[in-house]
Parts: C-alpha cells; structure tokens; sequence
C-alpha cells in the first residue's frame, strides 16, 4: 500500500503538482510526503508551476488573514461604539466617586499637605479639572500646575498645550523642570510628548477631606455585598 502510495506521489510531484495538491490526492502525512520526493528531480516547467500554485497559495492567505483582521477591527469597533453609547452622562454622585478613585489611585499620599494629582492623559487630567471644580469646589485662583518636560526648549509649546486642557492661564504655572523617567522614556512620542502634569492644590482642609472619602471607599470596598 505504501510502495503504491508512494509511485503515485512521485507521479504527481513530476506534474508539478504542490505537496498541498498531492496530500489532497493521497491519505498520507506531510513527512511521508517529504520523505519520498526528497530525491525527485523537476523540470523547469514543473518548478514554475509549483512556484506559480505556491505563490497563488501565499496571496489567497494574506487577504484570509487581512479579512480576518478587518472583521476583527470591525467588531471592537462595534463594541467600543456600544460601550460608548452605554456611558450617556455622568452625574455628580458618579463624578464625585469617579474622581475619588482615580484620586485613591493616582493622587494619594498620607500625610499630604495639599491635593497633588499627577498624570500624563490630558483626557485624565480634564476630568480631574471637573472634579476639583465641580465636587471640591475649588477656587480657580488655588490652581498650581508643575510640568516634569523632557527637554528645555519644550517647555512653552508644553506649557500651552497644558493650559488648553486645564483651562488656566499660564500664570499660574509654576516653573517647569526637565527630567526623563524610565517609564517616560517608553511614552516619548505618545501622550508623554508634553511632559507629565502635577494639578497641585494647597489646601489642608481639601486634602483631609478628600482622605476621608478615600477611607469611605475604603469601608465600602471591605463590607460584604
């Protein structure tokens, strides 16, 4: 059975038929295969073929492979848009919870002597904004913004940009300092391309505060369901 398997392989090799037309033909494996033609000898023509059949194979499972990654893009799309749609508004109980997490994460350091929030997403750093206007009520004249840039001649393009996103007037920045971190280094040319912003508040009362919401969600995160 094997003897005859392997006549007929040699046979259809010496068509120029590929080891993927072949296997289609005959009930054998790919190494049986490989075994058996390793010393069949093609002509020109034979090669062309099986160059021409291989080649023909290769373009048919890039554009498999690039409609798949369309559909696969086409269906986080989909779900990004619905999970957008889900998040319709935010109400000021969810802005308050939502700036005391981020605020628990980002921001906290016992024993603090003025609300600190430090961040590099400018889409971060807007919600922060809201939440220290419209939650903490602070005054727009308490705002201190302290920018870590990567270099000395980014500085007012850095500083301009940041004022677009946190709504202040450049007087009220503090002087920038130069200074590249290990994780900084990796997001050069992402959203670290504009430094790295401190939203500094002093206020001792603000941050006591903000400390007891923290251990409030610290309670609710402790307590059964």
């Amino acid at each position: 059975m094997k003897l005859t398997e392997k006549n007929k392989a040699i046979e259809l090799r010496q068509r120029g038929m590929t080891f993927g037309e072949i296997l289609n033909e005959l009930p054998v494996s790919k190494s049986s295969l490989s075994y058996w033609l390793k010393d069949v000898r093609l002509t020109p023509g034979q090669l062309a073929r099986i160059q021409y059949k291989n080649d023909k194979i290769k373009e048919q499972f890039i554009k498999f492979n690039e409609l798949r990654r369309k559909q696969s893009e086409d269906n986080k799309k989909g779900i990004i848009s619905d999970a957008i749609r889900e998040i319709d508004g935010i109400s000021q109980r969810e802005l308050k919870l939502i700036g005391i997490a981020l605020y628990w994460a980002e921001g906290y350091k016992a024993g603090a002597r003025g609300a600190d929030f430090v961040n590099t997403d400018p889409a971060m750093i807007r919600l922060m904004m809201r939440w220290f206007r419209e939650i903490c009520h602070v005054h727009e004249k308490q705002f201190r913004i302290r920018l870590q840039i990567h270099k000395q001649d980014d500085i007012d393009k850095s500083v301009g940009y940041w004022s677009k996103v946190t709504g202040l007037p450049v007087g009220q920045f503090t002087k920038a300092y130069t200074k590249t971190s290990p994780t900084s280094k990796r997001k050069m040319g992402n959203l670290a391309i504009y430094g790295i912003c401190s939203i500094r508040i002093s206020d001792i009362d603000l941050i006591t505060k903000i400390q007891g919401w923290i251990k409030g969600l610290m309670a609710l995160s402790s307590s059964p369901a």
